[in-house]
């Protein structure tokens, strides 16, 4: 039941798309037709029409699924946070510090400094996640 709701929504949705594929496998059936009882020319004439049917069908969905992401897109891109690129870039720099730390080679003074700043950085966020976690009270099940 459940598949057949879905079915019926998506046909109610987009009307063009089913009528695509009937009209389609009419032409087939024609073709079909003209082929078992040897007539070339409706066989062809059949052919021509299911690929020409085949693809208003194609461009049906493709339209429904343009449309459909024109809405979607615009509210995807409300809902989009900023990038920080700066913040982006220097983590990257940081990572490549770190990489050449590990491979043994030299590291400039700027990248030392950088590395430096990141870590203390990161302690700063630890230690304030602590002391929040900290002051954070559980509340007994009693007292709910």
């Amino acid at each position: 039941m459940f598949g057949e709701s879905k079915i019926v929504k998506k046909m109610k949705e987009e009307p063009l798309v089913p009528l695509g594929v009937g009209a389609t496998v009419c032409a087939l059936l024609y073709a079909a037709w003209g082929l078992h009882y040897k007539n070339i020319q409706q066989a062809q004439r059949g052919m021509r029409g299911r690929v020409i049917m085949q693809g208003l069908t194609v461009c049906a969905l493709v339209g429904y699924g343009v449309f459909r992401n024109k809405d979607a897109g615009q509210e995807a891109q409300s809902n989009m946070r900023p990038i920080n690129w700066d913040k982006l870039e220097r983590e990257a720099q940081e990572a490549e510090a770190m990489d050449s730390l590990a491979k043994g080679k030299q590291v400039s003074p700027a990248m030392e400094k950088l590395i430096a700043q990141a870590k203390k950085e990161r302690e700063e966020k630890a230690k304030s996640i602590i002391a929040k976690s900290i002051f954070v009270q559980e509340v007994p099940e009693s007292k709910k």
